[in-house]
């Protein structure tokens, strides 16, 4: 059963609580609609500097994707700039690629560039948008040359218009007195917050219906005061606990989201912390196999988090057997569902004793022997992540106990363990300098690079040909397989 047919089952198209940020469905609250068209406005109206900031969450991302949608057509011009850990020169060669300019020697020259390309512009009437995502990580120089940006205008408009996102850390850099010029110029400070709890079910509603649900799909007022009290209103972990409680009701057939279904939900989310505690209480069971292993099992989603659909054992780390003897259970109950891929082979890497002594029974799929396999290795930090392969690499991985491969279909797949949040692999100057050496002895980055532990234009450029070279999207950004690949591959050059 596909993650696609798994929605189907209850009538949906898609799945109505995506992990990532779905413009074309976009929730307006009576707050968040007037933030939003005074944002418009300040664009259109050529204001300048506008701010948004909110804490993790709470959909700044998707705001930001709806309002360029809102601007499409509108002859606006936009540059979109997501790595800001790109900083001074590097931030603004990334802000001329994005408005499809040439690179530029220095700073002075690229300013000059960009200035004579908004001029041209904003004399055929067009807008220019510069957005930058997480502005918080921001330095205070790369925002100075922000402010160097919002200063280009005419006798009575901005040439160009910024919008800066992030989190409340950006207010307070932006207090700092050698920041005062920039944020007087701010003429629109939007701040966002999570969902009342009388607006939580419209916002169920408002979701499963653009999905195609069609009234099939309902919550409880009891599981709306839930799952409020366990998230506070915040959409990202609104959607975490109401898409396993969609794989709930497709494993029993259900239709409406209840209290314990909620409770089930928030206490296999460890992201959730003490709050999961607070609503699902101290009797609350942590291994569910029953009500979520007929939709994981058969499913094939792209992470699995470890802890979160207590697939491991609390205690022990690994499952135990009267565990294993319920997940069978489950999977022999559980009705058949329309849609399930055939899984035709499993490869495992260099097991160790322990691992291996974690295999589970014939009856379970490839990739869930694979995935208890690692789970038997990791640690509280770590989740199973799961991806297919491109041709080009399938062959090529050198064996380790960290990942193994398996096949669906006629597709080779890699699972392997993670951390649970993989931009720290951006953060961490110490995996950056391990990046770019190895980029370098595969003869990708120029040896005179220094192993600076920044990740900047020039190690994102080495990154987007290896990715190229593997058969990968050349994002030259950093995600989790690009890294497996990178770090388990041959580093001679090529």
């Amino acid at each position: 059963m596909t993650v696609s047919s798994i929605y189907a089952t209850l009538g949906l198209s898609r799945n109505p609580f995506p992990p990532t940020p779905d413009a074309g469905s976009y929730f307006f609250t009576p707050r968040l609609e007037e933030d939003f068209a005074e944002i418009v406005h300040c664009i259109e109206a050529r204001k300048g500097f506008v701010l948004l900031t909110g804490e993790v969450g709470l959909g700044k991302s998707t705001l930001v994707r709806r309002l360029l949608d809102t601007l499409h057509g509108k002859n606006c011009h936009s540059a979109l700039i997501l790595n800001t850990f790109l900083q001074d020169s590097a931030l603004l060669s990334a802000i001329q690629a994005d408005f499809g300019l040439p690179p530029t020697e220095s700073v002075d020259q690229g300013l000059a560039n960009l200035t004579e390309f908004l001029i041209a512009k904003h004399q055929a009437g067009d807008i220019n948008l510069l957005v930058i995502d997480d502005a918080q990580n921001l330095s205070v120089d790369s925002l100075e040359l922000v402010r160097l940006l919002c200063n280009l205008e005419t006798g009575q408009e901005k040439l160009l218009q910024i919008l800066l996102v992030g989190q409340p850390e950006l207010e307070e850099t932006l207090a700092t007195p050698e920041l005062r010029q920039l944020k007087s110029r701010i003429v629109k400070h939007a701040r966002l917050n999570g969902l009342h709890k009388d607006e939580l079910a419209r916002y169920f509603d408002f979701r499963v219906n653009a999905a195609g649900a069609e009234g099939r799909v309902s919550i409880e007022p009891a599981a709306v005061d839930a799952l409020h009290r366990a998230t506070q209103g915040n959409l990202r972990r609104i959607h975490l606990v109401l898409d396993r409680c969609l794989y709930g009701l497709a494993s029993t057939r259900g239709s409406v989201v209840t209290s314990a279904l909620v409770q089930r939900a928030v206490a296999d989310l460890p992201a959730l912390g003490d709050e999961a505690k607070a609503v699902a209480g101290p009797n609350t069971p942590r291994n569910r196999k029953a009500w979520i292993l007929a939709g994981l099992l058969a499913g094939t989603t792209a992470t699995v988090a470890i802890a979160s659909f207590g697939l491991v054992s609390q205690q022990t780390g690994a499952p135990s057997a009267k565990a294993e003897a319920v997940a069978m259970t489950a999977v022999a109950s559980a009705p058949a569902l329309p849609g399930a891929s055939a899984v035709a082979a499993v490869e495992v890497a260099m097991l160790p004793a322990s691992a291996q002594a974690a295999t589970p029974p014939a009856e379970v799929s490839p990739r869930r022997a694979c995935e208890i396999q690692l789970e038997a290795l990791a640690t509280p930090n770590e989740v199973v992540h799961a991806q297919r392969l491109p041709d080009s690499v399938t062959g090529s991985l050198n064996p380790s106990a960290r990942f193994c491969r398996f096949v669906v279909g006629q597709e080779s797949w890699v699972a392997w363990l993670g951390r649970d949040d993989a931009r720290h692999i951006v953060a961490a100057q110490e995996a950056t300098r391990k990046v770019q050496g190895r980029l370098k002895r595969m003869g990708l980055m120029d040896l005179r690079e220094l192993d600076d532990g920044l990740f900047g234009s020039k190690t994102g450029e080495a990154l987007a040909r290896f990715q190229q070279q593997h058969g990968l999207a050349p994002t030259g950004k950093p995600d989790e397989l690009t890294f497996l690949l990178l770090e388990h591959q041959d580093a001679s050059p090529r």
